[in-house]
């Protein structure tokens, strides 16, 4: 069975978004180069797993502006390259260009879970989340996400969206792995308990 695993951004007050009234998805207004350099190198032995990305609309929105112009980095080039899929509404797939790369695949309906769980009991590879909160409650809300990989920052802000806004019910997690960054940022690595 392919695992679902999230690999996000947060502050160490919790907080994963930038400022909901300027660019919610851009959570670099708190944290630093060096943060995202230590990050991209532990999400790099992440991708050696992944093949699909699964994202929310305003995530993949953000992403697709960006990544595709990195492609001279292997990180970059994993990104790219793997397949996208975004969990969306009506718009129309040709305005979720990823530029010169394969197009992503619409998840949408009112069967959204489902579709993730056949996604996760067909072939391939992991399939990873980037940011997307909203995804990522209504996943934890549906037991659906294997593995929370979470970069906490030392940096406290009072401004943005928590990643556990709203869940419906009480979760319990095991940990997994704890890592001390170069930056001065943790890793730490949680499963659902049984």
């Amino acid at each position: 069975m392919r695992k679902i695993i999230l690999f996000i951004h947060s502050t160490f007050n919790g907080v994963v978004t930038g400022d909901p009234d300027k660019d919610k998805t851009n959570f670099m207004v708190w944290i630093t180069d060096a943060s995202i350099e230590t990050g991209s190198e532990y999400l790099l032995k992440t991708m050696n797993t992944v093949d699909t990305i699964l994202l929310g609309r305003a995530t993949y929105e953000d992403l697709s502006r960006k990544w595709p112009s990195m492609n001279d980095s292997q990180l970059g080039k994993k990104v790219n390259n793997a397949h996208k899929l975004v969990v969306t509404g009506d718009k129309p797939l040709d305005e979720l260009r990823w530029g010169e790369f394969a197009d992503p695949k619409r998840l949408t309906g009112s069967n959204i879970e489902e579709q993730i769980k056949d996604l996760k009991n067909g072939d391939g590879g992991d399939i990873i989340i980037f940011g997307s909160p909203t995804l990522v409650r209504s996943l934890t809300d549906a037991n659906l996400i294997d593995e929370y990989q979470i970069q906490i920052h030392p940096v406290v802000v009072n401004i943005g969206e928590y990643l556990f806004n709203d869940i419906k019910d009480r979760k319990d997690f095991q940990l997994v792995k704890v890592s001390a960054l170069e930056d001065g940022s943790i890793l730490v690595v949680y499963k659902p308990a049984k």
